[in-house]
């Protein structure tokens, strides 16, 4: 069952984590000022960043191990997308490092009691969720009945969740509220999925310097949601990487800015927030920003 508490998440550096930064945001005013002065300086602690991780390389979140420099991939210069170790991206490991906090604080069930829940199953990032909890719960978005994937792992809508109300201590969502037909629906189903206490931790493409969220497309009643060709397009349709069918995409349906934290607490996660999250040492950063953004909401 989860635990509610007030008790702030907080990641604070160590002796083998000297470099981290975390900071919380719960409203855009106060963001917008941390913006206005700590701009400027973002190139220079992307660089320096990288340099760090190059000369020292990271301690792994999970394990509190090091890894060396060598050890981590990296594809590309959006490194929020890559330095990549044991199937974890950047974003990633910004995730569990919230995870980890709210295991240690209390927050939520220990590992072996803990029930959650994480919309993808056929990711690196799902296998090692699967290897540490045995009570994690994995789906993948399977609108087409046919589908043979079906076979092998379960489909669930986001939008419209067949689980049952109050079943779960945790919701983990990676770059998923983009794609998503009803973003609004989506959170309230997963308010209504979390018990008393529990937790959402999420990321997505995030529009850190407004509060509107950019809408790409529209989802039209009756249509097929994720089919470009039946959505209202707004602008030219744009697609992201679909584990399950890469050959297609998944159609960008808007990208949230800072009302996503009004829109969660009034699907029922009164407590939201946004995480900056800037922590060379566990291998944590953003592309053009020195960070990863987190949303993490508390149903109460």
């Amino acid at each position: 069952m989860a635990v509610a508490d007030d008790q702030p998440v907080h990641i604070a550096p160590t002796a083998r984590a000297p470099h981290v930064e975390h900071r919380v945001f719960t409203e855009f005013p106060a963001f917008q000022a941390f913006l206005q002065s700590s701009l400027p300086l973002w190139p220079s602690q992307v660089q320096q960043a990288l340099r760090l991780i190059a000369l020292n390389g990271i301690v792994d979140p999970l394990t509190d191990t090091a890894v060396s420099a060598a050890s981590l991939g990296l594809a590309g210069a959006n490194y929020r997308e890559t330095l990549i170790h044991n199937g974890c991206l950047s974003r990633h490991r910004a995730v569990l490092l919230v995870l980890q906090e709210l295991l240690k604080a209390g927050r939520i069930p220990p590992v072996e009691q803990l029930e959650l829940y994480c919309p993808e199953a056929i990711t690196p990032f799902a296998s090692v969720l699967r290897q540490l909890f045995p009570n994690l719960l994995g789906s993948e978005y399977m609108p087409d009945r046919a589908d043979p994937q079906r076979k092998h792992f379960p489909h669930q809508d986001l939008c419209e969740l067949t689980l049952p109300q109050a079943c779960l201590d945790l919701v983990v969502c990676n770059e998923l509220f983009e794609h998503l037909y009803d973003l609004p629906a989506a959170l309230s189903e997963i308010a209504r999925i979390l018990r008393p206490g529990g937790f959402l931790i999420s990321t997505c493409p995030f529009a850190y310097d407004r509060i509107g969220t950019i809408v790409k497309a529209r989802h039209r009643p009756g249509a097929t949601p994720g089919v470009a060709s039946e959505a209202e397009l707004l602008m030219e349709p744009e697609f992201h990487g679909d584990p399950v069918h890469p050959e297609q995409g998944s159609l960008v349906y808007q990208i949230p800015a800072w009302e996503l934290l009004d829109q969660a607490r009034s699907a029922g996660l009164s407590d939201a927030a946004i995480h900056w999250i800037a922590a060379p040492s566990y291998g944590v950063l953003g592309q053009e920003l020195p960070a990863v953004m987190v949303l993490v909401a508390q149903r109460r």
